[in-house]
């Protein structure tokens, strides 16, 4: 019967370092909202206040459009409000995504990483990553981008490509990330020699 052998360094690569496998780390990061946000609510503030100027003169039907149009931008404030959290547990990456108002919180589990299938973690536009983005550029569509950054140009993201499992097995998978001190570093013992990122 043929014995497969495992070398150490091989062993080393399948077998998740005990010691690494217990890194916690918990961060969240608000996303920037769009330009159109602002301009929307501020539309719908605006009619708000045209309904209530019409009610003293037209009374009832306009104050219940008044009304009706102060929820809805309430409303439209909190779901157009998005936080992503970063839970790190060892090799496992997940990210939650949390919008929706406060009294009535709507949170998703927005993507779950393996960081043993890690191929780079870069600062946006480093040279680190070209050759992932080529393969992931190649792949079609077998491939997928989750942007869990704060989508401010004036704060850059860090880019993480690895190969995906689960819901996204088979794919390539493209993350920009918030590159917040804790997080890198936490990152860079887990995946050493993969994490190009500039010190914060």
């Amino acid at each position: 019967m043929d014995k497969f052998i495992i070398t150490p360094k091989e062993a080393a690569e399948v077998i998740p370092n005990p010691v690494l496998n217990e890194i916690s780390c918990r961060q969240s990061v608000t996303r920037r909202k769009p330009p159109y946000v602002y301009v929307l609510l501020a539309l719908l503030y605006l009619s708000v206040a045209v309904f209530t100027f019409l009610g003293t003169m037209w009374g009832f039907p306009m104050l219940v459009l008044s009304l009706g149009t102060l929820f809805f931008a309430w409303y439209f404030n909190g779901i157009a409000s998005v936080t992503y959290e970063y839970q790190l547990d060892g090799y496992t990456l997940r990210i939650l995504r949390h919008s929706g108002m406060r009294s009535r919180p709507v949170s998703v589990e927005f993507v779950v990483l393996d960081l043993t299938r890690v191929l780079v973690i870069a600062g946006q536009g480093a040279s680190e990553l070209e050759e992932a983005q080529r393969r992931f550029d190649a792949a079609g569509r077998q491939r997928v981008t989750y942007n869990t950054s704060a989508q401010d140009p004036d704060r850059p993201s860090a880019v993480l490509f690895c190969e995906g499992t689960g819901t996204d097995s088979g794919r390539l998978v493209r993350v920009y990330l918030q590159p917040y001190p804790q997080l890198m570093d936490c990152l860079r013992r887990l995946c050493p020699g993969k994490v190009f990122v500039d010190e914060l």
